[in-house]
């Protein structure tokens, strides 16, 4: 039992393509706190509802990668417009005194939802995200977690030959030692988000590189498709 939760979290901690998700996680938390906590949680969920649909159904071969790889692309991107969208509108309030698209600064300027404003653009609160779009981050949370990869087709063949509970309990280490990652991501986000100076630049850049990485993983969902064929 011991020998197999050591592999799980030797497989979990390995680098792999992790970078991927550092990298998200610190644009969702240079975005907000909340984000970025968010995309973590719900990319653990995902992690354990795979694996435990791995172990409890035997889904390995079955498990297309494309179709998720598609969708996290498609959710991050829509998630990286929304965010760029809604930071430039509120630097033109800032400039303007008005938003430039009201939809996407809807109550940010009554009662509770107001915001002190920074000449440059940036937001002294940073914390003002709203219940959808916080929602919205944990499904791509979710949807990155559950997407099948190298790592967990690794582990796959140890979760199918030992019984449900163990192979729950290495699902659940294997999420916990690959979270050490994205939880770098995120603290690296809180630090930078500190500098109110470079406010605008840093939650502009953020929103790119969501949108870049969107981009990515639909190209790479084609090319693999490609290559299979």
């Amino acid at each position: 039992m011991i020998e197999e939760l050591l592999a799980a979290a030797a497989v979990g901690g390995s680098l792999g393509n992790a970078w991927v998700c550092a990298l998200l996680s610190l644009g969702c938390s240079i975005d907000s706190k909340k984000g970025g906590a968010a995309f973590i949680a719900g990319r653990f969920l995902g992690l354990v509802l795979l694996g435990g649909a791995i172990a409890g159904l035997g889904l390995v071969q079955d498990l297309n990668p494309v179709y998720f790889l598609v969708t996290f692309g498609a959710l991050t991107v829509a998630l990286g417009v929304f965010v760029l969208v809604r930071v430039l509108t509120r630097h033109h309030m800032a400039k303007h005194g008005h938003p430039l698209l009201r939809l996407f600064h809807r109550g940010m300027h009554h009662g509770k939802g107001q915001r002190a404003v920074m000449a440059d653009g940036g937001e002294i609160d940073f914390e003002g995200s709203s219940k959808a779009k916080i929602a919205y981050i944990f499904l791509l949370g979710v949807v990155r977690g559950a997407t099948p990869c190298v790592k967990i087709m690794v582990l796959a063949p140890l979760l199918i030959s030992v019984d449900f509970g163990l192979a729950i309990g290495m699902v659940m280490v294997f999420a916990a030692a690959s979270t050490i990652y994205p939880v770098i991501g995120f603290l690296s986000g809180n630090i930078i988000r500190q500098s109110k100076r470079y406010a605008l630049y840093m939650r502009v850049g953020a929103a790119l590189m969501m949108i870049i990485l969107g981009v990515y993983f639909i190209v790479n969902a084609f090319v693999s498709t490609h290559g299979g064929q």
